[in-house]
């Protein structure tokens, strides 16, 4: 039988190739439609996409909540880094993208004992701070490339992680199906009233690309949602690192990004973070077992 850890870090796995068909899709996007406008179709895909889905399946009461002012404030929060976040998408390599959100693990490491009360081993933080300095050299900045634009790409682990923490917690009184159906609506709200002068209509293909890519975002939150709620962030949070590895394939393929000795040696980084932090959880999975 499938231990909880171990399901955990499959619905992430899930998780990040869901959002990488949506990245690839948006990236592609960013060419020929508005920002604004792609923004608001594809908050209304994930939204359809959740609503047809928890009403075809009979989980329409689990939308109920006691907490709509903490999942207004949430939303409100989850729209503001997705501003960031697309910025980052259109002006950067999805692999760049990928290794901001992979620094996400160190905060949530770092903030997990505060928050939730869940304390990470030694082996667990060396593996982690394995995985950010292989982030780091994946990300390569320089402190003369910093602007408006860098900015936006590095608050996105600490945005990142701070999202994935609070969902966590709402977790504890709420379905996952609420969770991630409430964070975007306030987003398609700001995205309503967003470059309403620039306009055009899209063509079939778009709207299709559209619709896919924001209905893979909701799949991929669900999915994150899910992993983050069956086992502690600590074991969970640095098997994100893999989705760098994944968008680092689609730069190679599709956007013909070379990588260089610093990017081996940060993926290589990043691959021993993730084979320390599977065999440990494997480790205290075994010792549970043992001590009931």
């Amino acid at each position: 039988m499938i231990n909880s850890n171990t399901k955990a870090i499959i619905y992430l796995q899930l998780c990040l190739v869901s959002f990488l068909i949506g990245d690839i899709l948006l990236k592609i996007l960013f060419d020929s439609v508005p920002l604004g406008q792609l923004v608001w179709f594809r908050t209304i895909a994930s939204i359809t996409c959740l609503f047809i889905f928890i009403t075809s399946t009979g989980r329409i009461h689990l939308l109920r909540t006691r907490n709509l002012g903490q999942h207004a404030l949430r939303g409100i929060f989850f729209a503001v880094i997705s501003m960031g976040y697309y910025l980052a998408v259109k002006n950067f390599p999805l692999s760049a993208v990928a290794a901001a959100l992979a620094g996400a693990p160190i905060l949530i490491s770092a903030i997990s004992p505060f928050i939730l009360k869940e304390k990470a081993n030694l082996v667990q933080w060396i593996a982690t701070f394995t995985g950010f300095i292989g982030v780091c050299l994946v990300l390569r900045l320089k402190i003369s490339d910093f602007s408006l634009l860098y900015l936006s790409l590095l608050s996105l682990p600490f945005a990142y992680a701070i999202l994935i923490l609070w969902g966590r917690r709402l977790s504890k009184t709420d379905s996952d199906w609420a969770i991630n159906f409430y964070q975007f609506i306030p987003l398609l709200i700001i995205s309503s009233f967003w470059g309403l002068d620039q306009l055009i209509n899209v063509s079939k293909i778009q709207f299709i690309n559209l619709m896919i890519s924001g209905a893979a975002g909701a799949i991929g939150f669900m999915f994150l949602i899910t992993a983050f709620r069956l086992a502690k962030p600590v074991i969970v949070a640095p098997f994100e690192y893999t989705y760098i590895l994944m968008a680092l394939t689609v730069d190679i393929i599709f956007w013909n990004l070379m990588p260089d000795n610093f990017i081996w040696t940060g993926v290589t980084l990043i691959l021993i973070c993730g084979i320390i932090q599977w065999r440990q959880s494997t480790l205290d999975e075994a010792k549970k077992i043992r001590d009931s």
